[in-house]
């Protein structure tokens, strides 16, 4: 998992999320899909600490571990949740979660961080992910999309990542503010190159988490519909 580029970033980053109601909605749906009774959760490409104050707010009681392999965005995370002895982080990728012995959460959740991986770590990263939760345990992934997969300089594959992140710019622009589009500006380059941003379509994770042993796997689109957010819910019996 590429991680150089989220070292380098100056932007407040979680200020800028919070103005993409898109993301906030994303982010709200895949909370809303935590087992109630979670006591120990996972936040995996946990970044700032972000989506963890969510799951924070949604269950208090819980004990919640984030992993992330950017120092600089573990040191916010820690800096941000100083007081809370419930909250810790970590450095670690979702295919290696080693760390962590077998069984040891009730839900592992993620928004806008697993599609950093290469495509070759997508089976890997299920496994691990299957592996420390317990049993009746639930992954829940809130991440963007694509609709087209393929070589980097397929033409079919390149127009379908052009297309989408360019209106995802010109609705972030008009619906959320100006740094929001500029970052999706910003990170086309990357997309296009696969270069640390790959998109895969939501079945191409639906099918690595059915190969680790998922016994259930449900996609959740989020409005708007041309973002291609979605929600990945997988349940492991």
């Amino acid at each position: 998992m590429s991680i150089t580029h989220w070292n380098d970033v100056t932007i407040d980053y979680d200020k800028v999320l919070d103005t993409d109601e898109s993301n906030v909605v994303l982010l709200a749906t895949a909370v809303d899909r935590l087992p109630a009774g979670a006591v120990d959760v996972l936040d995996i490409g946990s970044g700032t600490g972000r989506l963890t104050s969510l799951c924070r707010a949604a269950r208090p009681a819980a004990r919640i571990v984030g992993v992330d392999p950017a120092p600089t965005m573990v040191t916010a995370a820690q800096a941000k949740f100083a007081d809370d002895d419930g909250a810790s982080f970590l450095e670690a990728i979702a295919e290696d979660l080693s760390v962590f012995p077998d069984a040891s959460f009730d839900a592992a959740i993620s928004s806008f961080a697993l599609h950093h991986m290469e495509l070759d770590a997508y089976d890997t990263a299920a496994a691990e992910i299957f592996r420390v939760l317990r049993p009746g345990g639930r992954f829940v992934n809130a991440d963007q999309f694509c609709r087209v997969m393929g070589p980097v300089a397929s033409r079919e594959r390149a127009l379908d990542v052009l297309d989408l992140l360019t209106a995802k710019a010109r609705h972030y622009l008009l619906e959320a503010c100006f740094e929001r589009m500029l970052l999706q500006i910003d990170l086309l380059p990357r997309f296009l190159r696969e270069d640390g941003e790959i998109l895969t379509t939501p079945e191409y994770w639906r099918d690595a988490l059915k190969s680790a042993g998922f016994a259930t796997v449900e996609i959740i689109a989020t409005p708007p519909a041309e973002l291609y957010n979605r929600v990945i819910v997988a349940d492991k019996a």
